[in-house]
């Protein structure tokens, strides 16, 4: 009898390794059998939506499928240009409709699951709830287990959470007043949100820009200020650096929140405000700023967290620091 730890195991250190399937479960479909199809369902929304924004094809095709849907309900009229481009999504720079009040509009797409690995997410996901499309707790146990054991449905869901949990941490950190893009509107594998940046050109990160001596302290305190609102409000970003902080005619913007935890969720989540605060000291060094990160996160965590609190909370009152 094969060991039930060792069977499992495999499966969690070997993405490629699948467990043997019934005779009569359909095999699973390659990507470029995925790919075809969505290339085909985009171009049966051709003639509807036909953004300028030149592309390959295949990019094109998940361009029509996730932002077709913002173009058809009059939010976008245009995608204009690439943003920025990742491993895990890419951002566009679309036109906005004329009834939304600005000009522009961010959309962040993540890649189909198909392009994308969930490998590296284990330490952020960790004490996380599974939400489903609509941003709900899921608690049907054949999801949960789907999600526990990788199955390709189990995927399909832990990407639905991933990007359910970045717009809901927009969402409560907009609302308290912190730095980040106002988030909009959510759709499949898609979030759109706030522009930041000028006609011919986005906002760069931080560690594109040299600052000038003055400006240095003061943006390092007010990203300070930054992650202590987050803290106050149930969230630590988790992967805070100069490569996600935007910065535009003085002002800046903090984005990238798909694996921002909670710290009474997370048993990890006091190394990952370790890691974002020097990452931040480290950078404005470089400008002088003088910044013990130790004696920082020690302040931070004495101030806001209650090391007696349950772990983790009650779902009311995991809501209530999202308010």
């Amino acid at each position: 009898m094969r060991d039930t730890k060792s069977y499992w195991q495999q499966w969690e250190d070997d993405e490629t390794w699948q467990p043997r399937r019934k005779t009569n479960q359909k095999p699973k479909r390659t990507q470029a059998e995925l790919l075809a199809e969505l290339v085909e369902d985009g171009d049966k929304t051709e003639g509807d939506f036909n953004p300028s924004f030149s592309s390959s094809r295949h990019e094109r095709a998940w361009i029509q499928s996730y932002l077709g849907p913002f173009y058809r309900d009059h939010t976008i009229t245009d995608v204009l240009r690439q943003v920025k481009g990742g491993k895990e999504a890419t951002v566009y720079c679309c036109k906005a409709h004329p009834s939304t009040g600005v000009e522009y509009l961010a959309a962040k797409v993540y890649r189909p699951r198909m392009f994308r690995s969930l490998s590296n997410d284990a330490q952020y996901r960790k004490g996380r709830t599974i939400l489903d499309a609509d941003g709900k707790t899921v608690r049907d146990g054949g999801e949960l287990n789907a999600v526990a054991k990788k199955s390709e449905y189990g995927l399909e869901l832990a990407q639905t959470s991933w990007l359910a949990h970045e717009f809901q941490t927009l969402q409560a950190l907009w609302r308290a007043g912190a730095d980040v893009p106002q988030p909009l509107a959510r759709g499949e594998n898609v979030i759109l949100m706030e522009y930041v940046g000028g006609e011919q050109m986005a906002a760069p990160t931080l560690n594109h820009v040299t600052l000038e001596p003055e400006e240095a302290l003061p943006l390092f305190r007010r990203l300070m200020e930054n992650v202590e609102l987050m803290l106050t409000h149930g969230r630590i970003h988790g992967d805070l650096s100069a490569f996600n902080v935007l910065y535009w005619e003085g002002k800046m913007k903090i984005i990238d929140f798909p694996q921002a935890v909670n710290p009474y969720e997370n048993p990890d989540a006091r190394v990952l405000l370790e890691r974002d605060v020097t990452r931040l000291c480290q950078y404005f060094a470089r400008y002088g700023v003088d910044a013990d990160a130790g004696q920082l996160v020690a302040e931070l965590w004495s101030h806001h967290i209650v090391e007696e609190a349950p772990i983790p909370l009650m779902e009311e009152e995991l809501a209530a620091l999202s308010l």
